[in-house]
């Protein structure tokens, strides 16, 4: 047997499984920071920043960028209350949206007009209005609430669009952009972000017509924390979910 042949096979072998063994460090770490390949759609800067703050992104940053405008609107609907359904054996908690909205439908005016949101909590489904432009807003909601298995009532929030003057539509600033920001100025240490998504948010006053702008809604996974980014200028808002609204 040339044990010299077979030292340097061994060698090789040894060689080999270390550049295997390293290659997927360096990919199980690149995953756990950035989570997904669209990460390299942000700066240098920003990159840097969430390395230093050990800062992860789970869900992928959207490209679009369409041209949008301010919306004004006013509540038709806006219960405070929990409304029972009738149908309850009809009302099985289903995870396909579509499915929901046909066994609904006959119960909940106008949910086919609502979009499905999983950043919420446990107790319920939380839907939002969709606006013509196929982008939710984030302040008018339908919540549903099931327990043992079936959706046993609803609060419904339901609005309709008003004309005014309003300023052209612009093309909103890229979801990195709306990121870089926010982690490099706002985002504490090992934050986790669970979701980034485009629509309408504005701050909700005590009269018949509210205003809303595009923004960027950042989730974050401890499900206490949610970001509004302007679309626009970048500026930031930050929401925190209370205890008793996440018992609602």
């Amino acid at each position: 047997m040339d044990w010299g042949r077979a030292k340097s096979i061994l060698i090789y072998a040894f060689l080999a499984l270390n550049i295997v063994l390293g290659y997927q460090l360096w990919h199980d770490i690149s995953e756990r920071m950035h989570s997904d390949k669209d990460w390299r759609s942000l700066s240098a800067e920003t990159i840097r920043t969430m390395e230093e703050k050990q800062i992860q992104i789970k869900g992928p940053i959207p490209s679009e960028t369409p041209s949008l405008r301010e919306i004004t609107y006013r509540y038709t609907v806006k219960q405070d209350q929990h409304k029972p359904l009738k149908y309850k054996e009809h009302s099985k908690v289903i995870f396909s949206h579509q499915e929901t909205i046909a066994a609904l439908k006959d119960e909940v005016p106008h949910i086919e007009e609502y979009w499905y949101d999983d950043s919420y909590r446990d107790n319920m489904f939380v839907l939002h209005q969709m606006m013509p432009t196929g982008f939710p807003i984030f302040d008018v909601r339908l919540d549903l609430f099931y327990d043992n298995q079936k959706i046993t009532s609803y609060r419904q929030q339901y609005m309709e669009l008003v004309e005014s003057d309003e300023a052209p539509a612009q093309t909103v600033l890229p979801a990195s952009k709306a990121l870089g920001k926010l982690i490099e100025d706002h985002l504490p240490e090992n934050s986790v972000i669970k979701s980034i998504k485009l629509g309408y948010h504005g701050q909700q006053f005590d009269t018949d017509i509210q205003v809303a702008a595009p923004v960027w809604r950042v989730v974050l996974e401890n499900g206490n924390d949610i970001y509004y980014v302007s679309a626009n200028n970048a500026a930031v808002e930050h929401y925190q979910v209370d205890k008793k609204e996440k018992e609602a």
